[in-house]
């Protein structure tokens, strides 16, 4: 019984997220079809940390650049938050990868 509760379950999670990229591509205006093929291109990992879609917890979500709106690729939760928090900056980015690197001993 718990084994078939287990497959509903992951059956629904698989569905769930299914339906949130279906109504997410068409927020960014590209196809269902568009979102698919960044999928296999990506191998259906986040373009920045590598991780599967079925290891991230939340899947993986549609990055797209604020200023232009276009869509850049698909990344885990975690590093899409990463890039919102810095606000899109590369410098401020490679600043903490300086910092980080250095254990905060470096100059700016």
């Amino acid at each position: 019984h718990l084994k078939n509760k287990d497959r509903v379950n992951e059956r629904h999670r698989k569905n769930h997220l299914i339906n949130k990229d279906k109504i997410r591509a068409k927020k960014y205006n590209i196809t269902p079809e568009q979102l698919l093929a960044m999928y296999k291109e990506q191998g259906n990992c986040c373009k920045i940390c590598g991780i599967h879609k079925d290891d991230a917890p939340r899947g993986l979500v549609i990055d797209h650049d604020h200023k232009t709106g276009d869509v850049r690729g698909l990344l885990c939760n975690e590093d899409n938050l990463m890039l919102g928090l810095i606000k899109d900056d590369p410098e401020r980015l490679e600043k903490g990868k300086q910092y980080l690197k250095t254990n905060g001993k470096f100059n700016k």
